[in-house]
């Protein structure tokens, strides 16, 4: 079989980064982060974003060579390659659409992410508002808004008398809105006016 060229994938982001990552979510989530700790969160969380382009960049490039060169997925596993070791990274990436395209059948146990071992007591919170930038990072606003907030433009187009509805994760839900309409009047010192309110009433928004 024919080599294929290199493509090393680095610990861009290592198991370590990952761990820590997850403890700052936690304490982010609640809002018990210092100054320190949302700035390192911050940075880790860019970290993980560019490590996981970078990730399935290599692979996408690895799996065009295999193409081009016509090896067969036979061959691939004759060279010792395992299926997990492709097909474990993220159940949304272009690796799998890939790999449909080399005939390679993947189950959904294989294709799912290995997770750090957390404590029992870690909790699962469901984010309401959402990046635009990243749609998939959700978060709760505790004492802080979130970061993204500002470095999107959410709080200026708040200040403008604009719709906030493009940071929330479901727009239709009342009690989401009402929460996320509520702590940005509270920080930009002005309340939400009828285009921000939508369909939600005066009197619904007063009681919360």
């Amino acid at each position: 079989m024919e080599q294929t060229a290199s493509h090393p994938i680095g610990p861009v982001f290592s198991q370590v980064d990952e761990q820590r990552y997850q403890e700052l979510t936690g304490l982010y989530i609640d809002g018990k982060t210092d100054a320190a700790q949302e700035a390192e969160f911050q940075e880790l969380r860019q970290k993980k974003i560019a490590a996981r382009a970078k990730r399935e960049h290599c692979i996408t490039q690895l799996i065009k060579d295999i193409k081009e060169q016509d090896i067969s997925f036979a061959e691939l596993t004759q060279a010792g390659l395992r299926v997990p070791a492709i097909t474990d990274l993220y159940s949304d990436s272009e690796i799998l659409k890939a790999a449909k395209a080399l005939g390679v059948n993947t189950s959904a146990k294989a294709a799912e992410p290995s997770q750090p071992k957390m404590s029992s007591k870690k909790r699962e919170v469901k984010g309401y508002i959402k990046s635009i930038q990243n749609p998939d990072e959700t978060v709760v606003w505790r004492a802080g808004p979130p970061s993204f907030l500002k470095e999107e433009g959410c709080l200026a187009t708040y200040d403008q008398g604009q719709s906030v509805d493009r940071w929330l994760v479901d727009p239709k839900d009342e009690q989401s809105k009402i929460k996320f309409l509520q702590k940005l009047a509270k920080k930009q010192g002005k309340e939400p006016n009828e285009e921000q309110l939508g369909d939600i009433s005066a009197e619904a928004y007063a009681k919360g």
